[in-house]
């Protein structure tokens, strides 16, 4: 229930440093002209914890009043605990846009605060998670890693989606593989299938994905390595060592590609990793003497004899 009365406090006296404040404030140089140009629309929410006066939600508000040395207007919410505040809070913020960085941040809140079921039925909706949606499992999943791991999803670099593959890990597996995600951006599929990858071998050749990381001297960056490169040598290394035959196919074709490209700037790759026998040839230019240089190129790589070898890698009986 709230209290109608509308009351007026100096920002001061109002205490702003509750735990339940989850949203992060929108408190900037336009909402404070918003604020001198009409004054504050809408009244803060306000709780009474003793003697003192504590926000619920409006912090934007207080923050605008206290620049201004203006009064700050507000109603008092029954809201006696940390959880009925975090609530009414969220419920003040419905409309606000919310990424995976505030999601972990409201459901690290409530984890050890409610039950899974109201965590599941209650929480996730104000976050616009419905009860039955996939993604409400693998934010369980993830609520279940320590929280050292909450960063990298933070962050960005660490999609929800391979949530699922990471929690296969036993724990010194998962700390083996977190520095690869502390300064790389992963997309879905490229973590997803790097994690398989290394799971999937460990349990085929019976170690643990530390000791294969080890053995491989996987790094997780390299110096003067685009991160898109990064990402893109370790999902390499990766599949080599879930698929040795590949690997060994792929070292093949490198050394015939050096040979038949040699002091060229074109580019050949497989297609379909091996089972086609077809083979893509690309190259980049930006000025018609380059283009001219490419056909001239490609004219004389033509002719080598490693060409046959190349359609044939793969396709042995």
């Amino acid at each position: 229930m709230t209290d109608a009365q509308i009351y007026s406090f100096d920002p001061d006296e109002i205490d702003c440093s509750g735990s339940w404040l989850l949203y992060p404030s929108l408190f900037d140089e336009e909402f404070i002209s918003s604020i001198k140009t009409v004054g504050q629309l809408a009244p803060v929410l306000l709780a009474k914890n003793g003697n003192k006066v504590v926000l619920v939600a409006g912090r934007s508000r207080v923050l605008a009043a206290e620049r201004l040395g203006l009064n700050v207007s507000g109603v008092f919410v029954d809201a006696r605990e940390d959880i009925s505040r975090a609530f009414v809070h969220m419920e003040e913020n419905r409309t606000r846009v919310i990424d995976d960085a505030l999601k972990l941040t409201v459901f690290r809140f409530f984890h050890n605060r409610v039950s899974e079921e109201e965590l599941s039925k209650r929480v996730a909706p104000l976050l616009g998670i419905k009860f039955k949606d996939r993604d409400l499992k693998l934010w369980l999943e993830w609520l279940s890693l320590p929280q050292e791991f909450d960063d990298i999803l933070k962050s960005g670099n660490f999609p929800l989606a391979a949530v699922s593959i990471l929690s296969k890990l036993s724990a010194d597996d998962k700390k083996a593989v977190l520095p690869y995600f502390e300064k790389l951006g992963w997309s879905r599929s490229n973590a997803v299938n790097f994690l398989t990858w290394l799971y999937e071998t460990s349990r085929r050749d019976k170690k643990s994905v530390a000791v294969l990381i080890s053995e491989h001297e996987l790094s997780p960056a390299k110096e003067n390595e685009s991160p898109k490169d990064g990402v893109a040598r370790l999902c390499k290394a990766a599949k080599q060592l879930r698929s040795p035959e590949y690997s060994k196919l792929l070292k093949t074709q490198e050394t015939i590609v050096s040979e038949i490209c040699a002091g060229t700037k074109w580019r050949v790759e497989s297609v379909g990793n091996f089972e086609t026998g077809e083979v893509l040839l690309q190259t980049r230019f930006k000025s018609r003497e380059v283009l001219q240089k490419a056909v001239e190129d490609l004219n004389s790589i033509q002719k080598s004899d490693g060409w046959g070898k190349l359609f044939e890698i793969g396709r042995e009986k």
